[in-house]
């Protein structure tokens, strides 16, 4: 017999073999005699394609139950600041922005960056109606008469 006869036949063999002869392993019992070892190390990549996999369930979860997480809280708070004139934010509005400008500034980042990027916030997201006299990207703080309204804190 030639090599390509025995190819051919051998192809053969195995195309019944898959077709015919195949293994169901969702109803086989489990025939491992030797499980392995609890603690024994997983391979990072089954570990991160775990991690996806519990990840993509909880963020379905969350969307089935319209839930926000602490980023969207947090979004919605930095909103409301943005488009808020400081005469309408109370004491305690002004401690928590004071605060949080602290916390940024203990975890090692710039409250003057800060400030930036919620006036480029701002100035994106408000009305230039409702920013007239603001500062903005191409101007400094507008003068001001003694009583007037003061800009925001950033």
């Amino acid at each position: 017999m030639r090599s390509d006869e025995i190819n051919k036949i051998v192809a053969s063999i195995d195309e019944t073999r898959r077709t015919e002869h195949f293994r169901n392993h969702d109803d086989r019992p489990d025939a491992r005699t030797f499980k392995p070892r609890p603690g024994r190390r997983v391979p990072k990549e089954i570990v991160r394609a775990q991690t996806r996999l519990r990840s993509a369930a909880w963020r379905v979860r969350m969307d089935s139950r319209a839930a926000p997480s602490s980023r969207e809280i947090g979004m919605a708070l930095v909103y409301s600041l943005i488009t808020s004139r400081l005469s309408a934010l109370t004491f305690t509005d002004e401690d928590i922005v004071g605060r949080a400008l602290l916390d940024l500034q203990a975890r090692g980042f710039s409250i003057t960056e800060a400030r930036n990027t919620l006036r480029r916030l701002r100035n994106r997201y408000v009305d230039p109606g409702d920013r007239e006299g603001e500062p903005n990207e191409s101007c400094g703080p507008a003068p001001r008469l003694p009583g007037e309204e003061e800009s925001l804190p950033f």
